[in-house]
């Protein structure tokens, strides 16, 4: 499977180890293309929930159900920036519209202060 940025996946999480998401569930990659296409055997990804949070701040980003392949409307956890093996990619859903992924990235640097 083809893994692209600013794209859902269908991830495997497991195993859930303390604040850790476990399960599968949908990701979004983070990471660049570039650093993909070189080979290398993981993937910065963000996590998304459907325990919906009203108010998160900066921290989460609401995706609505139907965008980016989504069956519920779910949060996506900035704050949980995770690398996780190619290997555990099962699914991929669809591409996040371009308005959220540039949300995705300015939250992102603030941060991670970039």
């Amino acid at each position: 499977m083809e893994i692209k940025r600013g794209y859902v996946y269908i991830i495997d999480f497991n195993p859930q180890i303390k604040t850790k998401p476990g399960k599968l569930r949908p990701g979004l990659v983070l990471q660049s293309d570039l650093v993909t296409e070189a080979g290398y055997p993981s993937t910065i990804v963000v996590p998304a929930t459907t325990k919906l949070v009203d108010d998160p701040g900066i921290l989460r980003l609401r995706v609505k159900k139907g965008q980016a392949g989504l069956k519920h409307d779910s949060d996506l956890l900035l704050g949980q920036l995770i690398a996780v093996s190619n290997e555990s990619f099962r699914q991929e859903l669809r591409q996040l519209p371009v308005n959220l992924m540039d949300e995705v990235v300015k939250r992102t640097r603030i941060i991670l202060s970039l």
